[in-house]
């Protein structure tokens, strides 16, 4: 074990490339081990206040950043919440790239008068999504992940 600290601090191409490759599949790991355990969570249904598309930053369409944002309140065993959170990818773009939030917003599952479905981490109602992680947002991360550190081995 020691060698290979050696190695890395020596700056040895394989070791690095190893390294990186095992970075990319434990995150991968620990990624979809987290989504797998938010498509659990139970569901109640919320009150949606706010859903948009917001740019701050920059003065023009070329330095303005975009994300999505919204506002929910909803109920846990009669004791009130209210989050911003819309699912487990943050994303943030430019101006030409804001149909993605629109894309993302859609997965939203809407109902009469403003209501959605607020999915709860069951131990910390206070943490909520309001789009559970579904197979192909996993397998996403699956290939994004394990076909990073392919890539990297492949390498060597």
């Amino acid at each position: 074990m020691t060698e290979y600290f050696e190695l890395l601090a020596a700056g040895d191409r394989d070791t690095i490339l190893l390294t990186a490759a095992g970075y990319f599949a434990l995150m991968g790991v620990y990624s979809l081990i987290y989504m797998y355990r938010i498509s659990k969570w139970p569901s109640v249904i919320g009150k949606l206040h706010e859903e948009s598309v917001h740019g701050w930053g920059g003065g023009s369409d070329d330095g303005t950043n975009y994300r999505a944002k919204v506002l929910y309140s909803y109920s846990v065993d009669g004791v009130p919440y209210e989050s911003d959170r819309i699912n487990v990818w943050h994303v943030q773009v430019s101006y030409n790239l804001r149909a993605l939030l629109k894309w993302q917003l859609r997965y939203i599952d809407h109902h009469d008068n403003s209501e959605v479905t607020v999915f709860y981490h069951p131990g910390k109602p206070q943490k909520a999504y309001l789009v559970a992680p579904g197979w192909k947002q996993m397998a996403l991360v699956f290939i994004l992940s394990f076909g990073s550190a392919a890539l990297i081995l492949s390498a060597l």
